[in-house]
């Protein structure tokens, strides 16, 4: 991609500017999404017709860094994909947007999701992690991108086999010692996890990207602001996600003296105890909202690395996503760039 064609492509996303700074790093599954339209799901032992069916890169980690990726934020993706055709597509698409590779091993065979829409936009996933299950190794070449990483990733379902996760851990820990912002998405099998290891990532964590489901997991609380209240004891930051609603970003009063506050540049004038912001959902029509809580992730950090208030941390959220789930089978990872 020449410079010119870069700048053309940030103008669209509304980024005024590279972000010249070490590059991101996200820890996460880059899968092919086998994206599928039906008009309701079945019940159990039931039966649905597909009215069409598409193949699309995916996985969270290679929406995310997309994303990041898109917005100007230099950005590596740590993963494992297959050793097969599929694994060459991600990596081509990958390499497409600016996305850094280094760190994207190759064996076994590349994870897939099957994902089916239903007639008013909502997806139910069945993923198969395939390659992206496997433990990774910490190399030299990963130990120094963690030391100089402004901000790392972490994403929930790289902490279900104990051996990865602790991979994950390692890496996170690192980044935060050396002063890097830690966020944490605990995506929908954070009720799977073992407590210890969704302790041990909160206890490190600068901002938690949560959904609704994932924050009631997380704190125990049905009610939101229970919720959000219980967040706001462990991490200074949550980013919630709450689809239609739109989100809330909510900040602790421990976020004025965290690693969020030295690399944001925060100060007490920009927080009260605790800070709530709504962030109403662009006005569109939801098609398929596959991949939206990834683009929301990829817009809300962005915002935040650029120095941008935390309202425009939703906001740049809420666009983000509002751009993927606008059209059937879309994604950041499947943005032209």
């Amino acid at each position: 991609m020449n410079a010119a064609s870069e700048g053309a492509r940030l103008k669209d996303f509304g980024v005024p500017r590279r972000y010249e700074r070490p590059p991101v790093i996200v820890f996460g599954d880059a899968l092919v999404d086998h994206v599928c339209e039906i008009d309701e799901m079945p019940r159990v032992g039931g039966d649905a017709v597909i009215r069409s069916s598409e193949k699309h890169p995916g996985g969270a980690g290679l929406n995310t860094s997309t994303g990041l990726a898109l917005l100007g934020v230099s950005c590596h993706l740590v993963t494992t994909v297959g050793d097969d055709e599929d694994g060459r597509y991600l990596r081509r698409r990958l390499e497409s947007v600016g996305v850094g590779v280094s760190h994207v091993r190759s064996g076994g065979t590349t994870g897939y999701v099957l994902s089916f829409v239903d007639s008013v936009g909502e997806r139910t996933m069945f993923s198969y992690r395939g390659a992206a299950s496997l433990p990774l190794e910490m190399t030299p070449g990963l130990e120094e991108a963690l030391e100089r990483a402004p901000l790392i990733l972490v994403s929930g379902y790289g902490l279900q086999d104990a051996e990865q996760a602790e991979l994950y851990l390692d890496a996170a820990e690192r980044v935060g010692k050396a002063g890097g912002i830690v966020a944490f998405d605990p995506t929908p099998v954070v009720g799977q996890l073992a407590r210890s290891i969704v302790e041990r990532m909160l206890a490190v964590a600068d901002v938690v990207l949560a959904n609704g489901s994932e924050l009631r997991t997380l704190s125990g609380c049905e009610n939101v602001e229970c919720g959000i209240e219980s967040i706001l004891q462990r991490a200074p930051c949550l980013g919630l996600k709450l689809g239609q609603r739109g989100s809330i970003v909510a900040l602790g009063p421990a976020a004025a003296s965290s690693r969020l506050a030295v690399a944001r540049g925060l100060d007490e004038a920009d927080i009260s105890a605790p800070a709530v912001f709504e962030c109403p959902a662009c006005p569109v029509k939801a098609v398929d909202t596959t991949g939206a809580g990834d683009a929301f992730n990829a817009g809300f950090l962005a915002s935040l690395l650029y120095g941008m208030s935390p309202r425009a941390w939703g906001e740049w959220g809420n666009s983000m996503a509002a751009r993927v789930i606008v059209r059937k089978g879309a994604s950041l990872g499947t943005v032209d760039p």
